[in-house]
């Protein structure tokens, strides 16, 4: 909903009169600057190519992270089960 309900279309969001730029950062991975955009899709500290790349080799390793998922999941079964024998153990 717009800031003034006579009018129809909204102006952009202004500071002092000026537009609001977006913020600058630089990618940790390459180093080049970039504007920080609110779709942007990935990290905030990489540019968008970079943020691409990493998508494109997560997406080909579905298998290997449901393994993984696994034995994470049965290590944390064992810590639990570990902490709560030495939580719960009689002092004889």
């Amino acid at each position: 909903m717009c800031w003034l309900q006579n009018r129809r279309k909204c102006a952009p969001v202004r500071y002092h009169k000026k537009e609001m730029p977006f913020p600058r950062k630089v990618c940790v991975i390459c180093s080049q600057e970039f504007e920080l955009k609110p779709d942007k899709p990935g990290f905030a500290n990489r540019c968008p190519e970079c943020s691409l790349e990493e998508n494109e080799h997560s997406s080909s390793g579905a298998k290997a992270e449901t393994v993984d998922r696994r034995a994470a999941s049965e290590l944390n079964a064992a810590r639990r089960k570990a902490i709560r024998d030495l939580l719960y153990r009689k002092d004889s």
